[in-house]
């Protein structure tokens, strides 16, 4: 998303009408495969996890089918929708959701989280993503999971007093968006732009679109990291 584009998805109401395309970016793209298979590397049964920032419970599901305790913090009616449906998708029932914002959890009151995790959520806080970082450190949490796209305006802290850092590591993955037609495209765009589109700013807009698979393509890539934390203190 760009500069323009994130200060409005700093809102809750954004994605409340953002999770019908946030489903359809989903729908077609394995982002998150490397994501959930390191998490499961390191996961054990039991633990208990608060993912912030949960949208449609990517992470949740995999996490609750190995016996984790997971709250899912999420604020948006819209993505939560999304999470429950794709719960009863899978038949999972027992995940519990927080509808509060990040901004507003109470990270003093000491829940003993196992791991608290956070996929591309810190910087779309209101109060920004170094100060988000830092609350979710002052959780003291017995693991940390960040992850988040490259990107020149966040700068990650390695160093946190009480953790160690268990590695940090980078990978280049897909992150196109399928269209079902040049409309659907088209009512995309105005949105992110917040605006209306055009006639001039069409024929454009079309060139950036390849047609296959009985769908159109708007092809994009993402440099995702991933950082890793155990508490040492």
């Amino acid at each position: 998303m760009n500069g323009s584009v994130c200060r409005r998805a700093a809102s809750v109401s954004f994605w409340d009408v953002y999770a019908r395309w946030y489903r359809l970016w989903f729908e077609h793209t394995q982002y998150h495969d490397r994501i959930i298979e390191l998490l499961m590397e390191r996961v054990r049964p039991g633990w208990k996890v608060l993912d912030i920032g949960a949208g449609n419970g990517v992470l949740c599901w995999p996490l609750c089918v190995v016996g984790c305790d997971v709250t899912a913090l999420e604020p948006s009616i819209g993505m939560r929708n999304l999470l429950y449906e794709e719960g009863f998708r899978r038949g999972i029932d027992w995940i519990k959701v927080d509808e509060r914002r990040w901004e507003d959890f109470n990270c003093f009151r000491s829940e003993d989280y196992d791991l608290v995790l956070a996929c591309n959520s810190l910087h779309f806080t209101e109060i920004g993503f170094d100060r988000a970082l830092d609350k979710l450190f002052k959780m003291q949490p017995k693991n940390i999971f960040l992850i988040t796209e490259r990107d020149p305006r966040i700068k990650v802290k390695l160093f946190h007093r009480g953790y160690r850092i268990l590695f940090s590591r980078f990978y280049s993955t897909d992150s196109s968006f399928a269209y079902h037609s040049i409309e659907e495209f088209l009512e995309h765009y105005a949105f992110k732009k917040g605006r209306g589109i055009q006639s001039h700013e069409i024929p454009e807009l079309l060139k950036l679109l390849h047609y296959e698979q009985n769908h159109y393509w708007v092809k994009d890539t993402a440099i995702v990291g991933m950082y890793w934390w155990i508490r040492i203190l």
